[in-house]
């Protein structure tokens, strides 16, 4: 099966005390101790993430490992040559938070986007939060391009649609998507609020959770041209679970 976990905020990357994300990330991966691999290129390998990827996860109930491009090879890191068979044999692959428009740009040049497809394809749970999460969609409204507001970002396109992160966490997102989808900048789609997350099975939404009163997602499209807002329905997941 197909999957995809696409995390609209929250997680390691975003909260001090363990998320039930998190949790939920190795529940999902499977196997007694599954592998995990981070791929931090978004923020530009930023090493305070790939620490916080670390801390998050006991290495005793994981395999860790992280894929970067712009630091030289430390602790856990994957040698750049033969990364593509490292990322397929993964349990879980993991995409962090920053600029979705240059993670794609330095993906394309390493041949890193042609790897997580086939991941993708042989099993592999692909995730990730904010960046990490519209990443692997058609298309997103982004703020990737420095000072140029919220930007139609064309994605890797494994799951259809379009999609947008931190939906009612960051003034103007919402505003700004419903109106692309309206204009047809943007393909109908799923935006995520913080504390939320949308799991995919063979391209198709399968279930919502939440971590937090009032987080969700909502789909959103254009209907005989007017523009929809449908909420999911939410799993509770953590301690309100």
């Amino acid at each position: 099966m197909r999957r995809v976990l696409a995390i609209g905020g929250g997680g390691f990357l975003m909260e001090s005390a363990p998320s039930p994300v998190d949790a939920l990330l190795l529940e999902l991966a499977g196997r007694g101790r599954p592998r995990v691999c981070f791929l931090p290129t978004p923020s530009g390998d930023l090493p305070e993430h790939i620490e916080a990827f670390y801390r998050a996860f006991d290495p005793r109930s994981c395999e860790l490992s992280h894929l970067a491009f712009f630091r030289r090879p430390g602790a856990g890191s994957v040698a750049l040559a033969g990364f593509a068979q490292h990322l397929a044999a993964q349990d879980a692959i993991y995409v962090g938070g920053g600029n979705t428009r240059s993670a794609l740009a330095v993906w394309r040049e390493w041949g890193a986007d042609a790897a997580l497809r086939r991941a993708y394809r042989v099993g592999v749970l692909l995730a990730g939060m904010s960046a990490g999460a519209m990443c692997w969609f058609e298309a997103g409204l982004t703020d990737s391009y420095w000072g140029a507001g919220y930007q139609p970002l064309r994605c890797l396109g494994l799951l259809p649609g379009g999609c947008g992160v931190h939906h009612r966490s960051e003034p103007g997102r919402r505003e700004r998507l419903l109106a692309a989808v309206e204009a047809g900048t943007v393909p109908a789609s799923v935006a995520i609020d913080d504390h939320a997350a949308v799991l995919y099975e063979d391209e198709v939404r399968a279930r919502t959770f939440s971590w937090a009163d009032g987080a969700g997602a909502v789909s959103i499209s254009l209907q005989a041209g007017r523009i929809e807002e449908v909420p999911h329905e939410c799993q509770r997941i953590g301690a309100g679970g």
